[in-house]
């Protein structure tokens, strides 16, 4: 027997195979898990140069896994000396001092971008005119707080090749002034991210990727799922900075990538050809079917409660869905589909069943992202066809006030139903949609055991407390649970003999913990390839 690299020694090891935590050891040689067995056994492979964590009564437990993010997004959005951040902002010439204080202050940014601009709020429309005269050597790029409308200076809308005769796009158009002229407004991704996707393309990679991997890493968080789309980075782009960063040894943590699903597949069977390491690799195709509540674009079964006049809408035509979803899983490619509404979830689970039906069931990690609602008919479905629910429990308190009132009070018991379908033996995948939110999994597994704000604490009886879970559930959702989404668990997601050794040692039991304890909680050390790779 040869001696340990490390050996952790804890009264609260979470393995994630069940829902508790053992007292014990375990043992960590070269890249992998020897073994988790009793602090006696483990003696045996404590050797001179072995380093003995004595972690006492603090949980260790397989590293944190976010399912769902847009990784190179959330590095791009949170770099302060690149992004100018106007949330909050409400008024024309305090949202102009920033930018014009912006450019001044970084005067070697190429690209002037920034996000969170409220563009209703003004009364009068934001032009590339107001932009022009405030940044003249420099194209300017901003995004709405629901990244669907850009704005863009005159340079910004040459450097992307539109101009007063250039054509809307399908699904997205350029705002116009009475005589045909540009306004500096665009609707709709089609439209901005080739133009965002330009501006942030100038970022400083090593800045904005490094930091997003620093930040996991400080929050225990070992992998990631990474799901199209992109911030506008074209997905070539997207995937190369990954790969050079993994070729140069920047690559700590592990992600699993889900390019967009298109007919033909040819961008998925060469990124699957090209992506084959534990640290970056092809786990299956992605694809949006609707949109979100808020706008009225997340397909219900019923119409709005707000108004009655529509249902919302799909992306995609079930025909055609249908079909792209049977050749991804006729090259055996897991399929990941967005799916806000409740109409939409079940048009989707409709699509896998018709394929399985089709092509036999073959055991892949179809998913299923968000599910903001879900009908009660449907909710025994996921297990039944064995589709993961990728669900982000931080989503379910961001809008307590709204929701409701956009689909109906009837719906309520049915808003982000996690417990419902985890009670049918579905368990789900975790994760933060990043940058919609930070990485913290602190953050999303206090809002998935109290379904309150983690800033404030409300609603104080909880946004549909029904659909509460526990500690334990969430976090083999967040361990386990991803891994099985990226089709991944047999090397990650539980501490077991023989699969790699990404641990966490928090520096308290969460299962012992307050909800507000948990929110306080951060990992003592972090652990990818049997090597500490952050440490308090």
């Amino acid at each position: 027997m040869s001696y340990a690299d490390i050996v952790i020694k804890s009264s609260a090891i979470f393995t994630a195979e069940t829902l508790d935590t053992i007292e014990g050891a375990v043992v960590i040689n070269g890249r992998e898990i020897e073994a988790v067995c009793s602090a006696d056994e483990a003696v045996s492979f404590i050797g001179p140069d072995t380093r003995v964590i004595e972690a006492g009564g603090n949980m260790v437990l397989p590293g944190f896994n976010d399912s769902h993010t847009h990784f190179l997004q959330n590095g791009i959005m949170n770099d302060a000396d690149f992004t100018l951040n106007l949330e909050g902002i409400t008024e024309k010439e305090e949202a102009l001092a920033k930018i014009a204080e912006f450019a001044a202050a970084h005067p070697e940014n190429e690209w002037i971008v920034g996000c969170g601009f409220n563009y209703d709020s003004w009364d009068e429309k934001p032009t590339r005119q107001m932009l022009d005269e405030i940044v003249p050597d420099r194209p300017v790029y901003i995004a709405s707080w629901d990244m669907h409308v850009g704005w863009m200076s005159t340079l910004a809308l040459q450097a992307a090749g539109y101009t007063n005769d250039t054509p809307d796009p399908e699904g997205g158009y350029l705002g116009r002034d009475a005589d045909g002229h540009l306004t500096g407004l665009g609707f709709e991704p089609p439209v901005n991210d080739p133009v965002w996707g330009m501006g942030n393309l100038t970022a400083d990679m090593d800045r904005c990727f490094g930091g997003s991997m620093q930040e996991c890493l400080s929050f225990g968080v070992t992998s990631a799922g990474v799901v199209w789309p992109y911030g506008g980075v074209p997905e070539e782009d997207h995937m190369r900075i990954f790969k050079e960063f993994e070729d140069a040894g920047k690559l700590p943590m592990r992600l699993t990538v889900f390019p967009k699903m298109e007919p033909g597949l040819a961008a998925a069977k060469r990124y699957e050809r090209e992506l084959r390491s534990e640290h970056l690799r092809f786990g299956g195709v992605k694809q949006i079917v609707d949109g979100v509540c808020e706008a009225h674009t997340g397909f219900l079964t019923e119409p709005y409660a707000d108004d009655p006049s529509t249902c919302g809408e799909l992306t995609i035509k079930k025909d055609e869905l249908k079909a792209m979803v049977a050749e991804a899983n006729g090259l055996n490619y897991p399929v990941r589909l967005h799916a806000i509404g409740n109409g939409t979830v079940r048009m989707v689970l409709d699509v896998f069943e018709e394929v399985a039906q089709e092509q036999g069931f073959k055991g892949l990690r179809n998913c299923i992202e968000h599910i903001e609602s879900c009908s009660p008919e449907d909710i025994n479905r996921f297990i039944r066809l064995s589709v993961i629910p990728s669900m982000q429990p931080i989503h379910s308190v961001l809008n307590v006030d709204g929701y409701p009132q956009l689909l109906g009070e009837k719906w309520v018991p049915y808003m982000w139903p996690v417990k419902s379908i985890m009670e049918t033996g579905a368990i789900p995948a975790f994760g933060t949609d990043a940058p919609v939110w930070n990485f913290n999994p602190m953050e999303g597994i206090y809002a998935a055991v109290t379904r309150q704000q983690p800033w404030d604490g409300m609603p104080a009886s909880g946004f549909v407390p029904g659909q509460r879970i526990t500690v334990a559930q969430a976090l083999q959702a967040y361990t386990y649970g991803s891994a099985r989404s990226e089709s991944f668990e047999n090397r990650i997601g539980t501490l077991h003999a023989g699969k790699l050794a990404d641990v966490v040692v928090m520096d308290r039991n969460l299962l012992t913990s307050t909800p507000e304890e948990i929110l306080k909680a951060k990992p003592l050390f972090t652990i990818i390839d049997g090597k500490v790779v952050y440490e308090a």
